[in-house]
């Protein structure tokens, strides 16, 4: 194109170029500016002058027609603030130093496959259209605080993003349509606090095999309103889901962070998440939450964390267990118990197991819950064993007293050991001991069903004692 096909406004912005002078057209009658111009410029249509660094700095501008800048090499700044795109812009494949386009209004970015050596700025922006930053690299920052971005379908795809430092989302961000950010890597921080996202019929952000540097904070205000999926995310620090809204249609999945790698986990929402909560197979360092804000349904196979929150209350950890969906789930009563032991709580480590047994007893066949409910009644499956000494000596007490005032007839008369109640009672409970005083003394008259009594619950004792032992070092 030649500059004299330019419009007075359209000149303005071309003497400015090459001194990287600001021009705002927000005070002219004549605010239109073509796509096709600014392409010429940014493609070195005009000589710059030796000592000067061109730069595209317009506010305020109506940018008609297409500005296309495809596999483009672009060595001066873009920054087109307050401007109306009347078509989607396209840096795809391109190579920048830096955008910005602030409080700009558009139908979508296509930048794709696009290179900025600085930041990318979206602040305060209004999208309607898809942003795609499908395979994009951006050295520093990606500023999106303020702006509304929506779409039919994918309001940002930035499925295998590479952000050198934060992606920052806050001060009333909001997105409608799905917020991608599957396979992409964030070399510092996520920082969504307040942000409002609204995707009902499928996830609000997908992070999937997302790698953080360091924090994501999704908390603070932030809302989805669709579901959370961060299966397979890697975190450096924190996960942050405090005063949070997550909220999905009734029986779906609202945060999915299954085989989530993270140094903190923060579950403390504004209220209880409406819909399944999966932590399955996660790998957390500090885990916070409160059970005021736990979910309905909460999936906990393989869940692995190292601590949790000071003020941890056992009975309310126990019912937690309890909210898989799946049922009875092993691995989880014996993190927990590990967990309880590193922090010295032993008593609270042998009740977790405890209640494991309990709960697997509640899957298993009637004779299976039977023989369960005998072993918890004497010994608590073996972490209560003074349970077992409590029966033996309830057992001892009530032979002793009743062979004492019906004492057994001697087997042989004159010979044998004297007899002693206490003694007689002891060799009818235990069967593995001979103290030789129930071969030398025989019971009588109502006496004899005593100690048949007495043998069986001595069996049984014994029984259960030995397989409470037996689940202990197989446990050990």
């Amino acid at each position: 194109m030649r500059i004299a096909d330019v419009s007075d406004t359209e000149r303005a912005v071309v003497d400015a170029f090459g001194a990287g002078a600001p021009v705002d057209v927000r005070g002219r009658q004549d605010r239109m500016v073509r796509g096709e111009v600014i392409r010429f410029l940014l493609l070195g249509g005009i000589a710059v002058e030796t000592g000067d660094l061109p730069a595209l700095r317009l506010t305020g501008a109506h940018i008609t027609g297409a500005l296309e800048l495809e596999h483009a090499d672009i060595m001066a700044p873009i920054s087109l603030h307050e401007c109306r795109f009347d078509e989607r812009m396209s840096v795809f494949g391109s190579h920048l130093r830096r955008l910005s386009l602030d409080r700009s209004v558009m139908p979508g970015l296509m930048a794709s496959m696009a290179t900025f050596d600085a930041s990318l700025e979206l602040t305060g922006c209004r999208s309607v259209g898809e942003i795609s930053l499908v395979g994009a690299r951006i050295g520093g920052a990606m500023f999106l605080n303020g702006a509304e971005l929506t779409g039919p379908v994918t309001a940002l795809d930035g499925t295998w993003l590479r952000v050198g430092t934060d992606v920052l989302a806050r001060d009333g961000f909001t997105g409608r349509g799905a917020l991608l950010l599957d396979n992409a890597e964030i070399g510092g921080s996520l920082r969504w606090e307040g942000a409002v996202l609204d995707n009902p019929d499928g996830a609000a952000l997908s992070g999937q095999d997302l790698r953080v540097g360091a924090n994501v904070d999704l908390c603070d205000g932030f809302s989805a309103n669709g579901a959370v999926r961060l299966r397979y995310a890697e975190v450096t620090s924190r996960l942050c889901f405090e005063r949070a809204t997550l909220s999905v249609p009734v029986g779906k999945t609202a945060l999915d962070c299954r085989h989530v790698v993270a140094r903190e986990l923060v579950l403390l929402p504004a209220g209880p998440p409406a819909g399944i909560v999966d932590l399955s197979h996660a790998r957390i360092g500090l885990l916070r939450d409160t059970a005021a804000t736990w979910p309905s349904a909460l999936r906990l196979d393989g869940l692995t964390y190292e601590t949790m929150s000071e003020h941890d209350n056992r009975a309310d950890r126990l019912r937690w267990l309890r909210l898989d969906p799946g049922g009875f789930r092993p691995q989880a009563y014996t993190q927990l118990a590990q967990v309880y032991r590193s922090v010295g709580r032993d008593d609270d480590a042998r009740t977790a197991l405890l209640a494991g047994e309990r709960h697997r007893r509640d899957v298993l066949a009637l004779p299976g819950r039977l023989w369960g409910r005998l072993q918890d009644l004497t010994v608590g499956y073996g972490y209560r064993p003074v349970r077992a000494a409590g029966w033996l000596a309830a057992l001892l007490a009530v032979g002793t007293v009743m062979f004492g005032l019906y004492p057994p007839r001697a087997a042989e008369p004159g010979r044998g050991p004297e007899f002693v109640a206490s003694i007689y009672t002891l060799d009818l409970i235990l069967p593995v001991i001979d103290f030789g005083q129930q071969s030398a003394y025989h019971p009588r008259g109502a006496s004899v069903w005593l100690a048949y009594a007495l043998i069986a619950a001595g069996v049984l004792l014994v029984t259960t004692i030995a397989a409470a032992g037996a689940r202990q070092l197989r446990r050990d």
